[in-house]
């Protein structure tokens, strides 16, 4: 089919005219058109980026100087009205566009005309704000500063180091010992005006612990300051301080605790004498420690040891004694605080008792620890023995009553007559609450038991050998 036969007859039997945006630029009266538009926009765009525009330039920090005088009295600006400025700048647009608080130095200079300062009151003066380009060369200038002027508040800079005290309120449960607190800081360091900090004179940590303590206790507490009055300073926001710390944390430290009795060591005490009348002050002790370690524990003896040989039926008889803890645990003082060291005071009250002196034979005397090689003797032949007890029971006592151990353990190497200790001590259960004061010793003679035996056997020889002379020189009958 030919191509006329293809296409549809169009209506009318008129041909549609279809429009080009590609040929309205072959039209002459178009394209003259739309060059002088494009030379118009064009002649803005570059005046408008050739012509000086002012701008402003915002948030400009300011910074202090000092004159000769005030560097001299060191006198410092604590505080400004303003720490920024903005700033008006005129010049080529293209420059002033991108420049920033950077490209400018802003600065006060503080010169008072007396640079004399009271110490109770921070100074204030209005100083005038200078403002120039940090590069001189640039190509536009600063028209305006806002604000022009700052007022300043200045004075002689001082800092002090005070100690904080804790003032925490807490109680323990039953059972528990709770601990002084640990504060995380010790110390504070104020800096500041000297008018401000002069006015501090101690500082303070406070807080209420509302329920008895079982464990641990942790919290953080802002520090609290005092005048030289001990009024607290309520509002220091003005006061321009400057510290190390603001606010410390707090622990108390809480264990288990226990008391338990003290207990006097002695020697030499009879069997009947009433512990009653062994007064230890304080009589119990409070320590702490942990639960397993406290459960072993049920009395702590002292470190004294009280010998009842040596004590004085006309005296006091008070010993003072260190108190040893045992390994894990700490003394709880009277105070409530943990006691490095601690001590008990020992009284024995001997009223209703007196002393006798008796006279112990040597029948009552046993001698022991000789070897077989020793030949002993008691060169002693009675020994007057100091006993102490009741009256009722001394009345009755004799030397009968007393018995005398003398111990040749470190006496086996030596001859001769040599004193030896002597342990004495009374028998007898009608004398149970009385013992032996003083100490003693008895004398002996050491020799050789070779010896001995062979001047034994000479003598012996010797009897024998005049027997025989004399049967010897019988007459016969």
């Amino acid at each position: 089919m030919s191509e006329q036969k293809k296409r549809p007859a169009e209506p009318g039997g008129e041909k549609r005219h279809r429009f080009s945006i590609g040929k309205i630029f072959f039209h002459n009266t178009f394209v003259l058109a739309f060059s002088f538009v494009v030379a118009v926009i064009s002649w803005f765009m570059v005046s408008a980026s050739s012509s000086d525009r002012g701008v402003t330039i915002s948030n400009v920090p300011v910074e202090v100087r000092y004159s000769a005088a005030a560097q001299e009295e060191g006198l410092q600006v604590f505080h400004m009205s303003d720490e920024t400025v903005d700033l008006q700048v005129l010049g080529n647009n293209l420059l002033t566009t991108s420049l920033t608080a950077s490209d400018f130095e802003v600065s006060v200079t503080l010169n008072p005309s007396s640079t004399t300062v009271t110490g109770n009151t921070l100074q204030k003066m209005t100083v005038e704000v200078q403002a120039v380009k940090s590069n001189s060369l640039a190509s536009y200038e600063i028209t305006g500063v806002s604000p022009q002027e700052i007022t300043v508040e200045y004075d002689r800079s001082l800092e002090v180091n005070l100690p904080i005290e804790s003032n925490i309120q807490y109680s323990s449960d039953s059972g528990f010992y709770a601990g002084t607190p640990i504060l995380s800081a010790d110390n504070v360091t104020i800096s500041g005006p000297e008018s401000s900090v002069s006015r501090i004179s101690r500082v303070a940590v406070n807080y209420q612990v509302e329920d008895p303590l079982r464990e641990e206790a942790s919290f953080t507490c802002p520090l609290t300051f005092y005048d030289e009055n001990g009024q607290e300073l309520l509002d220091i926001s003005g006061m321009y301080l400057t510290m190390n710390v603001e606010s410390v944390d707090v622990s108390i430290p809480v264990i288990p605790v226990k008391t338990v009795d003290l207990v006097a060591a002695t020697v030499h005490q009879p069997t009947g004498f009433s512990s009653d009348r062994i007064q230890i002050e304080p009589s119990q002790i409070t320590i702490a420690g942990s639960s397993e370690t406290l459960s072993s524990i049920n009395k702590i003896q002292l470190d004294t040891v009280i010998d009842f040989a040596q004590l004085d039926v006309n005296g006091t008889n008070t010993f003072t004694s260190n108190i040893t803890l045992p390994s894990g645990v700490r003394n709880i003082g009277s105070s409530g605080e943990i006691s490095a060291q601690a001590s008990a005071t020992v009284t024995v009250n001997l009223n209703g008792y007196t002393e006798k002196t008796v006279t112990v034979s040597n029948a009552n005397v046993q001698i022991v620890n000789a070897t077989s090689d020793m030949e002993v003797e008691q060169a002693t032949t009675a020994l007057s023995v100091t006993v102490l007890g009741p009256e009722a029971q001394v009345a009755r006592l004799t030397g009968d009553n007393v018995s005398v151990l003398v111990d040749l353990t470190n006496f086996q190497d030596q001859t001769g007559t040599v004193e030896v200790p002597a342990t004495v001590a009374v028998t007898g259960t009608q004398a149970d609450s009385c013992w032996v004061t003083g100490d003693y010793t008895i004398s002996v003679t050491i020799s050789e038991a070779t010896t001995s035996a062979t001047a034994r056997v000479a003598n012996a020889g010797a009897r024998q050998s005049s027997k025989e002379d004399a049967v010897a020189a019988t007459p016969q009958d």
